[in-house]
């Protein structure tokens, strides 16, 4: 099972903020399951890390995972017709860095772990062939 892990389900997990997705994040790590990341994930979370020694710690855990790399142009080009497929149905997307992660989940045929409400909203609409790893 391969699962890219978004940054808000990261952030939980190394703040220690009880939530489902922090304790799917430690299950995982734990099964030793193929936990993949992706650059801008990776920068969301490094970017919010204020301390040397926390921030160090925490881009050892990532420099230890598979990093998804984008196809360019198509990965960038795939993110913006998604992002233009939803809003033609009337959802609109905050962040296009969710699209990204959204295509690269796909086209690496990865689970999401996510409690972005963008990402779910991708999910749900079905345009890309996506799922969210199942949580207890």
């Amino acid at each position: 099972m391969r699962v890219l892990v978004d940054s808000s389900a990261w952030v939980d997990f190394f703040n220690g903020h009880p939530s489902p997705q922090a304790d799917a994040l430690a299950r995982l790590i734990r099964q030793e399951a193929d936990v993949l990341t992706c650059g801008v994930v990776a920068a969301e979370v490094l970017q919010g890390i204020r301390h040397p020694k926390h921030r160090a710690r925490i881009e050892g855990h990532f420099l230890d995972m598979e990093w998804l790399p984008p196809r360019e142009p198509e990965t960038y080009l795939a993110a913006a017709a998604l992002f233009r497929q939803l809003r033609a149905r009337g959802l609109t997307i905050r962040s296009t860095i969710d699209c990204i992660i959204a295509r690269l989940a796909h086209e690496n045929d990865a689970l999401l772990l996510s409690k972005d409400r963008d990402l779910a909203v991708i999910i749900e609409s079905e345009i890309l062939d996506l799922r969210s790893l199942p949580l207890p």
